[in-house]
């Protein structure tokens, strides 16, 4: 039995944990920094922000499968755009250590997460569902989208091609930009205040 087919690990990370784990992560990173976030980190964390609030524009749940912006790259860039602000977020206060633990819960969490949905989808979308597993990777994505005629083929509606505004707000995209500012502005008053106390000499 390999060790992603383990049902305690499987009943762990189910249900909502990833949002407790989400917690655990925000409160460690704040208070594990020890430099003010640094350019390059902050550049990723912003970027996964916005992937996830471009990906929140198109997502319309079970009404309609998903298959065009960023969904005809990877399957799930919502979870993709949460990863890069963890890595990004980790990376900017040179949190290295987290950064890999992070990584490794992430990638245990999500598994299960989307190995979940992806048996519940095909009951929402039936074979075009297993049509657009096919041609869409799962997660890391592909620089190169599919042919527009492929997609087409997968679902048809002009509609899931075009960013939707109403949609993304319906989909609280702007959370995304609201846990970027948080998570930056967090690390920097924190090490700004161990600086003050004689913490840290930065």
């Amino acid at each position: 039995m390999s060790l992603l087919s383990n049902e305690t690990l499987k009943k762990f990370f189910s249900g909502r944990r990833r949002f407790q784990l989400a917690w655990i992560f925000a409160f460690f990173l704040i208070f594990s920094a020890s430099q003010y976030p640094a350019m390059p980190g902050i550049l990723l964390c912003f970027m996964g922000a916005t992937l996830r609030f471009l990906a929140s524009g198109f997502l319309r749940k079970e009404a309609k499968l998903a298959v065009g912006g960023p969904y005809s790259h990877t399957r799930n860039p919502l979870y993709l755009g949460t990863f890069l602000m963890a890595l990004g977020a980790t990376l900017s206060v040179g949190a290295y250590v987290l950064t890999a633990l992070m990584a490794v819960v992430f990638f245990l969490n999500y598994h299960y997460v989307i190995q979940h949905e992806e048996e519940k989808l095909p009951s929402y979308f039936g074979n075009a569902y297993h049509d657009y597993c096919n041609l869409v990777p799962r997660f890391l994505p592909r620089l190169s989208s599919p042919s527009r005629d492929a997609l087409t083929k997968i679902n048809a509606d002009p509609e899931v091609y075009s960013f939707s505004m109403s949609l993304a707000h319906r989909n609280r995209a702007f959370e995304a930009y609201v846990s970027f500012v948080a998570l930056i502005a967090g690390m920097g008053l924190l090490v700004f205040l161990k600086s003050k106390l004689g913490f840290l000499s930065v």
